[in-house]
Parts: C-alpha cells; structure tokens; sequence
C-alpha cells in the first residue's frame, strides 16, 4: 500500500510540472515518515520509507515516459497526415 501511495503521488506531482514542487511532496514524505516514527511506540524499520522513496521516483518516471510517447505519437500522427495528398474539388 506504501509503493502505490507514493506512486500515486508521484504521478500527480507530475501534473504540477515544477521542480519545486516535486522536492517539496519528496521532502513532505520523509517528513510524515518523520513524523509517525516519531509517534510510534515501538522500533521502527526504514524498509517502508525506502519502498515510498522508489515508488515515488518511479510514479515520475511512469508519467515522464507517458508523455514523451503521447508526444511522440502526436508527432508522428501530425507528420502523417502532413504527408498526406490533399484531394482535388
């Protein structure tokens, strides 16, 4: 659940294309981390955090690879149909 949360997050970090904002929702994840080990009442183990941190970067990859295809494939449509003869009225 942790690695499809912090994928989730990834890819909607992708939305708000600044590089500002994908520093800030990495740090807010260690923070909240911080924060309920912190609380915890026991030993805490940073297997989860890591899990978050690679899910995280692989929600950005997942949205950078989708739309450098969508934008290769809107390239290729239009370079089709530029290429394409125009009929005669």
């Amino acid at each position: 659940m942790v690695i499809l949360t912090a994928f989730a997050i990834g890819l909607l970090t992708t939305a708000l294309r600044s590089v500002i904002c994908y520093a800030l929702a990495g740090c807010l994840v260690l923070v909240v981390f911080g924060a309920a080990a912190l609380v915890s009442a026991g030993p805490v183990s940073f297997m989860p955090l890591l899990f978050a941190i690679l899910g995280y970067n692989a929600g950005i990859a997942a949205a950078v690879g989708s739309y450098l295809v969508a934008d290769r494939l809107r390239t290729a449509r239009s370079e089709s149909r530029a290429q394409r003869p125009t009929p005669l009225r």
